[in-house]
This record gives structure tokens, C-alpha cells and sequence, in this order.
């Protein structure tokens, strides 16, 4: 048995090159495979980095995935309040979608797990709210084009991904 000492764990700062494409694609295979921590972690390290209008869809993935989080651990207040600020920040999005991803339907069984959760006044955990866990659809063969629209960081101007160095905390 290991004794605790006291003392705070040590954090490692690590230095990674990162595409955003890459980090697009494994974030949807999380989201979609139930793993939403991570899906909320993958997409954060690009969020910390993009300054332009995208951020926002980011951010709105992010919160969305932290939301399924508190969804899994019966934190019905926690989850409610993610998913009402989540789909907030894709609104903008939602119609034509953004690079690449597909939300009109995403944000639809969103929307369905949430009025779930206000009208059975329950916990999460008590609701078959993994029944209609949104799936987050996603083109990689149009981002290219969507991030010279949305000026996209992680790209150059024709569109094309570069590997970027990204510092995390681990």
C-alpha cells in the first residue's frame, strides 16, 4: 500500500507538434466512443491556441463533452448547465457547421438529452439519456477550405494543415 506524503503530484509541462485535423479527428472517435474527458482534453489544446471565430465552436464542443462528463458521474445540475452553455456557443454553427463538423444534428439529440434531463427532474444516471447521445459527425475533406474561411489556426493560407508546437501540462 502507498502512503500518501503530502506533498502535491508534480506536473510534467511537455512540448508537442500537433495538426488540427488530428486532434479533430481523435476528438470526434472520443466523443463517439464515450470517452468524453478525453474529447474535452484534445479539443482544448487547439481552443488554447485559436484567437478567431472558430474558438467559439470550439469551446461549445468543449463544453458539451464536459458536459456528457457530469452526465456519466449523475451531476444532473453540472451537465444541464455545460450543455445549455454548449449549444449557446455552436448556435452560430449549427446551420451550415464548421470545420467540418456536421452540428445541426448534433445539437438536435443535444437538445433531446437535455429537455430529458429537465423533465425528469433526475439524476443523469437515472435517465437512458446514452440512448440518444448525439453523434458527432465530421468531414475531414473540408476542413482545408473551412479554415481559410474561418481563418483557422494551425493552417496556412491555402488551407493546408501545418504541425504546430503546443506546451501542455501533463
Amino acid at each position: 500500500m502507498t502512503v500518501p506524503t503530502g506533498r502535491p503530484r508534480r506536473k510534467a509541462v511537455l512540448t508537442k507538434s500537433v495538426t488540427v485535423p488530428g486532434n479533430l479527428r481523435l476528438a470526434c472517435e472520443q466523443f463517439n466512443a464515450g470517452r468524453y474527458f478525453e474529447c474535452h482534453e484534445t479539443i482544448e489544446e487547439i481552443w488554447q491556441e485559436e484567437q478567431g471565430d472558430v474558438r467559439d465552436l470550439y469551446k461549445g464542443l468543449i463544453q458539451v463533452a464536459a458536459a456528457f462528463v457530469h452526465v456519466s458521474r449523475g451531476n444532473r445540475r453540472g451537465a444541464e448547465r455545460l450543455l445549455r452553455t454548449g449549444l449557446g456557443y455552436l448556435a452560430p454553427y449549427r446551420e451550415h457547421g464548421a470545420m467540418g463538423f456536421e452540428l445541426a444534428s448534433f445539437c438536435t439529440r443535444t437538445e433531446e438529452v437535455l429537455k430529458l434531463l429537465d423533465v425528469r427532474g433526475t439524476t443523469p444516471a437515472e435517465t437512458p439519456a446514452a440512448g440518444i447521445v448525439p453523434f458527432l459527425g465530421w468531414d475531414e475533406s473540408r476542413v482545408g477550405r473551412e479554415a481559410v474561411r474561418w481563418r483557422a489556426w494551425g493552417f496556412d493560407d491555402d488551407g493546408n494543415a501545418r504541425s504546430m508546437e503546443i506546451t501542455t501540462v501533463e
